[in-house]
């Protein structure tokens, strides 16, 4: 069971963060028009947390799954609390089960990256 490298979390969770922050943003600001944008940009935000995961699993071979999964869960708690501050001040309902089903599925996606990252790190190991 290996500590955490924090050091790691903070380069894979910046990596992730420039994807995620400009793709909110755009997602945001095109929320209200019709077709499949915001879709879009919420896959691009999903990339970001996958990447945030690469990035930490590939950094940590010991444990690249929890690196992964911690690094995404900072990407998230990062934007959601920029988010949470605007629609407090915004006046707008908050709902807490949103915020966690969402850190679940952030760290799900943080997982992923952290296993894809690992397996290959393993790979180019071997070539």
């Amino acid at each position: 069971m290996g500590f955490i490298d924090w050091a790691v979390i903070r380069n894979s969770a910046l990596a992730g963060l420039m994807v995620i922050v400009p793709a909110a943003l755009l997602g945001q600001w095109l929320a209200n028009g019709d077709g499949g944008w915001p879709f879009l940009f919420l896959l691009i935000v999903l990339l970001g947390f996958v990447i945030a995961g690469f990035g930490a699993g590939f950094l940590r071979s010991d444990t690249p799954m929890k690196h992964g999964a911690i690094a995404a869960l900072c990407c998230y708690v990062v934007v959601q609390l920029f988010g949470l501050v605007m629609r407090l001040i915004d006046g707008e309902p908050v709902n807490p089960l949103t915020y966690v089903i969402m850190a679940f599925m952030a760290a799900s996606f943080g997982l992923v990256g952290g296993v894809f990252g690992d397996w290959h790190r393993r790979r180019n190991r071997r070539a």
